[in-house]
């Protein structure tokens, strides 16, 4: 049986470990507390868009670039789209509530010698069960790693998705 002296004593360290604990829970709180209350008021910042890197443009790229020309932008509900011509898939967007097809490559050399000699009856989209997509008349416009097909709208839209496209870096 243990004496006295010693159950005293591992009651004694037992103490010291619940104390220390309390305290480090204690100092985790006040970090906690400090971090909550310096970070509250930004949760309402939206993050900045990442910059678009020259031949690296992505969609949001092109979102912007397209809410530059005075276009109602924005990401498609509907999904993708392909076209057999092409290597990436489409992404859909809508332009002024028409469709709007951007196919990003990896780089404006590998988008400029696979789109070069598509003509406008080869830009045949088709959706993820391979029926074709409706909207009106294809027009294709490509600038820097993107390629983009609007389907439909008049040509003052046109000419505005064709400024936006050309104008990326």
């Amino acid at each position: 049986m243990a004496t006295r002296r010693e159950s005293g004593s591992k009651r004694g360290i037992a103490n010291w470990v619940s104390l220390a604990l309390f305290g480090l829970a204690a100092a985790l709180f006040v970090v906690v507390a400090v971090v909550y209350v310096r970070d509250r008021g930004k949760k309402d910042e939206v993050p900045p868009t990442p910059a678009s890197v020259p031949g690296h443009a992505q969609t949001i790229n092109v979102v912007n670039a397209l809410k530059a020309q005075g276009i109602k932008a924005d990401f498609s509900r509907g999904g993708g789209a392909r076209i057999e011509a092409l290597t990436p898939p489409g992404q859909g967007l809508t332009a002024d509530g028409k469709p709007l097809y951007v196919f990003i490559y990896e780089d404006p050399a590998t988008r400029e010698e696979e789109t070069a000699d598509l003509a406008p009856t080869d830009l045949v989209l088709v959706d993820v069960t391979g029926t074709p997509v409706a909207g009106g008349a294809p027009h294709a416009v490509g600038g820097s790693n993107v390629y983009a097909v609007l389907l439909g709208g008049d040509a003052d839209l046109a000419a505005k998705v064709d400024r936006a496209i050309q104008g990326l870096p």
